[in-house]
């Protein structure tokens, strides 16, 4: 599915958090950055055979930005970004120690019950960004979902004060609640335009400073 890494100078948290992902992406490993460009990782995903690289990307000792980048040798590119509120790792769900998934199975991306478009755009959007398949909720539940699909592994977009989360089940593990990572997404935006701003959504002005935070441009150093 993907390579997962890290800006340079990871915190401890954001490794863990890399790790986390190892654990709810199939078929995905986190990589240890260290002194490598991004040519250098998308040859790395390459040769691996995976379709995306992830970076996160640190601000104050915390995972602010998820980065998703095409990999492909003639015609790699930026994809989208998440900006986030915060996370919460598996550990502080009360989770240790869960085995990566090193089988083929789909991620399947869906929503909680009775959400708003925002969220169900916001589902389809990130299906697209992992390469994985999104299922629409309706009145289904998530083990009929996971038996229909194959898979042990489910993303539900939930409602959030601030935002929306990302929250990952591993039915392999309990069917009974969430594994995560628990994400926190206040901003997520597309290369090709499509963008869903919190506050935005709510209403609420944004001052001048805090405009420029989700614009991308050719001149950041995205790394």
């Amino acid at each position: 599915m993907m390579l997962i890494t890290t800006s340079h100078r990871p915190t401890r948290r954001t490794r863990s958090f890399g790790h986390d992902l190892e654990r709810v992406f199939p078929n995905s490993l986190y990589l240890t950055r260290g002194k490598k460009t991004i040519q250098e990782l998308l040859m790395e995903a390459y040769d691996r055979g995976y379709e995306r690289l992830l970076i996160l990307n640190v601000w104050k000792g915390n995972p602010l930005k998820m980065t998703f980048i095409k990999v492909h040798p003639e015609d790699w590119g930026y994809l989208g970004y998440l900006y986030l509120h915060g996370i919460k790792l598996q550990r502080e769900m009360g989770f240790k120690g869960l085995n990566p998934i090193r089988e083929d199975m789909p991620l399947v991306v869906t929503t909680a019950k009775r959400v708003g478009w925002d969220h169900i755009a916001f589902a389809q959007v990130f299906a697209e960004l992992t390469t994985g398949k999104f299922v629409p909720r309706g009145d289904k539940s998530l083990t009929y979902i996971a038996d229909k699909y194959d898979t042990d592994v489910i993303a539900v977009i939930e409602r959030h004060p601030r935002g929306m989360v990302i929250n990952f089940y591993r039915l392999d593990v309990t069917k009974d609640r969430p594994v995560g990572p628990l994400i926190n997404v206040k901003i997520w935006i597309m290369e090709d335009g499509r963008r869903w701003d919190y506050k935005e959504a709510l209403g609420i002005k944004v001052p001048r400073r805090e405009k420029g935070e989700g614009q991308e441009s050719s001149s950041e150093n995205r790394d």
